[in-house]
């Protein structure tokens, strides 16, 4: 689903805002109400509202603006309504996980990951608060026990089981991120080959990712980071992915690889699939179905609504290049987005076009 999120450059952006040398000015006609000490004390408030809450995640503007801003003084007259508007312009909409109780792992994906060291991160945050070794299951069984009331396979640990404690303090974190409309990311960190089956030399792993994770969990994890993490809810549409039903045609199939992204939210995948396309004579087929993939899933579907001419950095226009205006189709998302194109890539001889672009249907 999408979020948004306040970013950790946040900060530095609203410091060199129009809005904050407004802040700053005691000419400006909206700060004529205030005196020295108000303007400074919604300065004050304002600023440490926004270090305060950089990198964090919510549900939707409405609620970021509870959190951010709601509650702040600024003075005693409270924050002018253009600053506040300037902080939520800051946010930048992000994917997460659905709240709720996960599925069971599929047998597809559990043999290939074997005995693995997995992660449960807080989306809100990016904050990993608990990191463990396991094989089948085992990586959902928290969620599971505490939002469904699954009762956890012993048989699924790997090494020293938590202490009760440890136990319900996780239970508790997960039932507070379910209650602020998020779901609990779980990340395979190490698995199969990589991983070792002595309880010793899986503490020791288990204690290495602890500190490892927790400092790339502030990074922009890809299906192919170097730490070798991965989101298990890509490893399972990388194994476990229907086969996408026959494509509408005329379409066009286009490769996106950053709509992968654990953190790629519907209007970033948009802006990414949209540009500087040597569309041919599709371009010419009305609401021509367009679908973003990666790594042969389809992350997303959209409708093209009219094209324009491609303009480089500089403002050149390419005549051979061009650039969709659209909109997401819900209907046909529905129908593919989560599913395999692996077979379309096979009939086409095993790859895909370097380019991205794969026209598909006769026009």
């Amino acid at each position: 689903m999408d979020a948004v999120e306040l970013p950790a450059t946040a900060l530095v952006e609203f410091l060199e805002s129009a809005a904050f040398a407004e802040m700053l000015d005691p000419e400006d006609e909206r700060s004529a109400s205030r005196d020295a000490r108000s303007r400074r004390a919604e300065v004050v408030d304002v600023v440490n509202a926004i270090d305060t809450n950089a990198g964090r995640r919510f549900v939707d503007r409405e609620r970021a603006g509870e959190v951010i801003i709601g509650g702040l003084r600024g003075g005693g007259l409270g924050v002018r309504p253009s600053v506040v508007d300037a902080v939520l312009d800051l946010l930048r909409p992000v994917g997460v996980a659905a709240p709720g109780a996960p599925n069971p792992v599929p047998l597809e994906v559990q043999s290939v990951l074997g005995v693995y060291i997995y992660a449960l991160v807080d989306p809100r945050d990016a904050s990993v608060f608990y990191v463990g070794a396991g094989r089948g299951n085992r990586v959902h069984q928290h969620a599971r026990a505490a939002l469904a009331g699954v009762t956890p396979d012993a048989g699924e640990v790997v090494g020293d089981a938590e202490s009760p404690a440890v136990w319900t303090a996780t239970e508790e974190r997960i039932r507070d991120i379910d209650a602020d409309g998020f779901g609990v990311e779980h990340w395979i960190l190490r698995h199969g080959d990589d991983v070792v089956d002595s309880a010793e030399m899986l503490a020791a792993y288990v204690q290495q990712f602890t500190v490892e994770f927790a400092g790339l969990a502030r990074l922009p994890l890809t299906n192919s980071a170097s730490s070798g993490a991965i989101q298990l809810d890509e490893m399972v549409l990388q194994h476990a992915a229907p086969l996408a039903p026959p494509l509408p045609e005329p379409c066009v199939l286009v490769k996106v690889d950053d709509s992968a992204r654990p953190d790629a939210g519907a209007e970033q995948i948009y802006e990414w699939a949209r540009s500087g396309w040597r569309a041919g004579p599709h371009r010419t087929v009305p609401d021509l179905p367009v679908l973003v993939f990666a790594d042969d899933i389809v992350r997303a579907v959209h409708r093209v609504d009219y094209w324009e001419a491609y303009r480089d950095a500089d403002g050149n226009l390419d005549p051979k290049r061009w650039v969709y205006t659209g909109s997401p189709d819900a209907e046909l998302e529905a129908r593919y987005v989560g599913t395999s194109l692996r077979e379309v890539r096979e009939r086409r001889g095993g790859k895909w076009n370097h380019n991205g672009w794969h026209p598909y249907g006769q026009v």
